[in-house]
């Protein structure tokens, strides 16, 4: 899988070594209370072991990327584009900058503009589509400075700190990507 290059990052293979970096935050809970269940803690050692493996192995209907340091290398976050459906010729992603020093400062934007470059001229997709918790406002205006549009709400569609939450959908079309 090529690397994907911006200005202040990059989009890159996972790698074994990545192990540690993911292990911080998968169970860091300022990080992952706004994430899809799937990354609720406690995960063990076990748990991000098998994600990882998981990743290492290449798929036809994935492209998972670690959000990188353009010039070391280093893990920032990670971006999948966990589904691409090839007879809709759309794709569904998720992403997670981790680290609360590595937020607000576009990394997560610039990995979505990256990743719009090479699912609509590469791939060929017509549409990228996400999940994002209405309350988790950081995320919301990261995806809209991408081009992402909010296209409809899935009420009280998330439980987390003792209260069920809004979960919109947001997605962009390859007619209004901006690259």
């Amino acid at each position: 899988m090529p690397r994907l290059l911006g200005q202040h990052i990059q989009l890159r293979e996972y790698r074994a070594d990545d192990l540690e970096a993911i292990c911080q935050w998968v169970n860091d809970e300022a990080t992952t209370r706004l994430l899809s269940t799937a990354y609720w803690p406690p995960q063990t050692l076990v748990d991000t072991e098998e994600f990882l493996q998981r990743m290492l192995q290449s798929s036809h209907n994935a492209f998972n990327f670690v959000i990188a340091d353009r010039e070391d290398g280093r893990y920032l976050g990670q971006l999948d584009l966990f589904t691409v459906d090839w007879r809709l010729r759309c794709g569904k992603l998720g992403m997670v900058i981790a680290g609360a020093e590595n937020r607000g400062r576009g990394y997560g934007t610039e990995a979505l503009l990256l990743l719009e470059r090479l699912a609509f001229l590469t791939l060929g997709l017509e549409r990228l589509e996400l999940e994002v918790r209405m309350d988790n406002a950081a995320a919301r205006r990261c995806y809209e400075r991408a081009g992402f549009q909010l296209e409809g709400v899935k009420r009280h569609a998330f439980f987390s700190d003792g209260a069920f939450c809004d979960v919109g959908i947001m997605s962009i079309l390859r007619q209004e990507y901006r690259g």
